[in-house]
């Protein structure tokens, strides 16, 4: 990664020296190198297709407006007018946020929990209702401040602040799978580090001890997916909107993405290992739910293994195996 961003850099720079746009190098003999980075990162990810921001700035907010149109049709017309445009965009990312919650939660537990809750749990493992109605509170607080995050992304998107585009076809399909990927290792990285600083001092005991309060399998549930401190929520959320500052990205696949998180989450906290290593599925995020300072990670199990914090669910198991025979043995001897 250090070696692509270097590589990145020094072909940005060359580019700009060939072009005759070396004016912000100041090389002076008395004097440090100067160098304008910002415009430097920008011209290392140069577009397919050149628009004019004016035209980009269009299609977006015609892409911003059709996607609340999807959940504004539901408003009599003269509330909606009467609506700016940036509190439809919140209500909107409000009533998605609660329809993939409630919707993808109901189906997760009616498959996990009725059809298959027999082959898939041993007897009183399966969360009770009371838990999971105490979940859905949580998260029906939390939800509308959720939505603060994207709607405030999308603002900064339509000022041009941020190096999001519009059409796949203002870089091309290569750069876009590339662009993608690098949009995915910043998330990748910087979710780690968030979830992990909210595991430290007052991150802890203030915001993030009333997810963890479900720390035994019979009380996670698919419902405890958006349980947060809605100021642990939005954290844990922030690096899919401030990777937008440094890397282009494909801005509809962006809030795919953010919205995805709703079904991931739910996935991984219904107990169920699906072994599909590297990804960080439920029996991962399970022993984090257990042990606390481990599995930090978010759709992969990469960094917490470069950094020391992965344990896997084999490991986890050899390791309760071990601790019950020491236990026995303990046992034993004490009766002899």
């Amino acid at each position: 990664m250090r070696k692509l961003l270097l590589a990145s850099l020094a072909a940005a720079l060359v580019a700009v020296v060939l072009a005759g746009g070396a004016e912000p190098l100041l090389l002076r003999p008395s004097s440090l190198l100067k160098v304008d980075l910002p415009a430097l990162w920008r011209a290392a990810f140069p577009p397919v297709q050149q628009k004019p921001w004016s035209v980009l700035q269009a299609e977006i907010i015609a892409e911003n407006a059709w996607k609340n149109s999807l959940v504004t049709w539901m408003l009599p017309d003269g509330v909606k007018q009467a609506m700016p445009f940036m509190v439809q965009t919140w209500f909107r990312c409000w009533i998605m946020c609660m329809a993939l919650y409630f919707g993808v939660g109901a189906i997760w537990c009616y498959y996990a929990y009725f059809s298959f809750g027999s082959k898939l749990f041993k007897a009183g493992e399966i969360p009770v209702l009371p838990d999971m109605l105490e979940q859905m509170k949580v998260s029906m607080w939390a939800m509308p401040l959720y939505a603060v995050l994207p709607t405030l992304t999308e603002f900064c998107v339509e000022q041009g602040w941020t190096m999001a585009y519009s059409r796949v076809a203002d870089v091309g399909l290569g750069r876009y799978v590339l662009y993608f990927a690098l949009y995915m290792t910043s998330v990748e990285f910087f979710v780690y580090w968030q979830h992990r600083i909210l595991h430290m001092g007052v991150g802890y005991s203030w915001l993030h001890v009333i997810h963890h309060k479900y720390n035994k399998g019979d009380q996670m549930s698919p419902f405890a997916g958006l349980a947060f401190h809605p100021l642990d929520g939005i954290m844990q959320a922030l690096p899919y909107s401030w990777t937008l500052f440094y890397v282009p990205m494909h801005f509809l696949t962006h809030e795919m993405l953010l919205f995805f998180t709703s079904i991931w989450t739910t996935n991984i906290h219904d107990n169920i290992h699906a072994k599909i290593a590297p990804v960080m599925g439920a029996g991962y995020h399970t022993i984090h739910h257990t042990l606390y300072n481990y599995n930090y990670g978010h759709y992969f199990t990469f960094v917490d293994r470069f950094f020391g914090t992965l344990i896997t669910p084999e490991e986890d198991q050899a390791r309760r195996e071990n601790n019950r025979r020491i236990a026995a043995e303990k046992m034993q001897q004490a009766a002899e």
